[in-house]
C-alpha cells in the first residue's frame, strides 16, 4: 500500500474531527430536551430596596445672615466741637443717663464748659468710631450702645420664597466659631416691602435661648424651614422614571420576587426626595427599588440584596 500523502492524511483527520463535533452537539441537544424545558433560563437581577412608609418632611432654604444687637442706638452730641475725652471703652456696660463722653465746644479765643454726652439707653458699648480730639457736630455718632442680652439675625430671602414668610417660622443657625453646634431661632419680623434692587425681603430672627457664646458681629448660616409636611409618602427623586408623559416607580409586593411598574403622581421635591401619591391604591406593603432598576421591565424577576 502506498503511503498516504500529507494532504490526504490532513483531510482524513479533519473529517473525523467534524464527525466527533456533530455527535457531541447532538448529545447536548438531547440532554436539553431531557430537562423538560423549551425556554431559556430567565435572568434574575439583584436590586436594592427601601420600605415604603410615611414620614414628616420640612421644606427649607439655606441663607446667610449677620448677628446684631436687637436694640442698638448711636449716640450724638447736642453741640458741635471736639471730643475732649471718653468715659467708656469698647464693651463697657452703661445705664441710661451715664456720661459716655465730653465734647469741648470752645473755639480759639473763647472758653466754654465741657458738654456731657450721655447714654439714652442701658446696654453695652459696641462701637467707638472716633478718637479723642476729633471734631464732631450734632450729626456725628460718638459711640453706639447695644443691648447684647437680646441678639437678632438679619438675613434676606429671595422673592420666590416670599409667599412662605411669616413670623414664627423656625430656623437652625450655624456659626463658624462652633461648626458642630446648632442654635435654634425663629422669625420675629418680616419686612412689608421687597427691595427692588436685590429682589429680596429682609427678615429678622431671634434666638430661642440666650447663649453667651453668640456675639454681635458674627456671621451666621441659617437653615430656614418654610413648610412642614406631616405623614407624607416620599421616594428618592432618582428612582422616578418618566415614560410617555407619566411617572413610574418599580415596586415589589411583600413576599413577591417580581417587580411591578407602578404609576405615581409627584408633588414637592425636598432635597433629594419627592413627595408622591399612587394613582391606584397605597401599596404601603411594598418595597421600592432604589438601585438596579435601570434595566428592569414590568414583571422582571429580582433578587433583593441583603436578604
Amino acid at each position: 500500500m502506498k503511503r498516504l500523502s500529507k494532504i490526504n492524511l490532513y483531510k482524513i483527520v479533519l473529517a473525523f474531527s467534524m464527525m466527533a463535533f456533530a455527535a457531541c452537539s447532538k448529545n447536548g441537544a438531547e440532554g436539553t430536551e431531557g430537562n423538560g424545558s423549551d425556554e431559556p433560563e430567565k435572568l434574575i437581577q439583584a436590586v436594592r430596596v427601601e420600605k415604603l412608609e410615611k414620614s414628616d418632611l420640612r421644606k427649607f432654604i439655606e441663607v446667610n445672615g449677620n448677628i446684631r444687637a436687637e436694640k442698638s442706638m448711636s449716640v450724638y452730641p447736642v453741640i458741635q466741637g471736639k471730643i475732649a475725652s471718653t468715659a467708656v471703652h469698647l464693651g463697657s456696660q452703661v445705664k441710661k443717663g451715664d456720661v459716655i463722653a465730653y465734647v469741648d465746644p470752645s473755639v480759639p479765643g473763647s472758653r466754654y464748659a465741657l458738654n456731657e454726652v450721655t447714654s439714652p439707653i442701658s446696654g453695652t458699648v459696641i462701637s467707638i468710631p472716633l478718637k479723642e480730639g476729633t471734631r464732631v457736630d450734632t450729626e456725628t455718632a460718638v459711640v453706639t450702645i447695644g443691648d447684647l442680652s437680646k441678639l437678632q439675625i438679619t438675613t434676606y430671602i429671595p422673592e420666590r420664597y416670599v409667599s412662605f414668610l411669616q413670623p414664627g417660622l423656625e430656623a437652625d443657625v450655624f456659626l463658624e466659631a462652633y461648626p458642630e453646634e446648632r442654635f435654634e431661632a425663629r422669625v420675629a419680623e418680616v419686612s412689608p416691602v421687597l427691595d427692588e434692587d436685590s429682589r429680596t425681603k429682609e427678615v429678622l430672627l431671634t434666638f430661642k435661648n440666650a447663649d453667651n457664646r453668640i456675639n454681635a458681629g458674627m456671621f451666621a448660616g441659617v437653615k430656614l424651614y418654610l413648610k412642614e409636611y406631616k405623614k407624607v409618602l416620599s421616594v428618592p427623586s432618582s428612582c422616578i422614571i418618566e415614560k410617555s408623559g407619566k411617572k413610574y416607580v418599580y415596586l415589589i409586593a411583600q413576599g413577591d420576587s417580581k417587580v411591578h411598574f407602578t404609576e405615581i403622581k409627584t408633588g414637592e421635591e425636598i432635597v433629594d426626595r419627592t413627595i408622591i401619591e399612587f394613582c391606584e391604591g397605597e401599596n404601603l406593603n411594598s418595597s421600592l427599588v432604589i438601585q438596579g432598576f435601570e434595566t428592569l421591565q414590568d414583571g422582571s424577576q429580582v433578587n433583593i440584596a441583603g436578604e
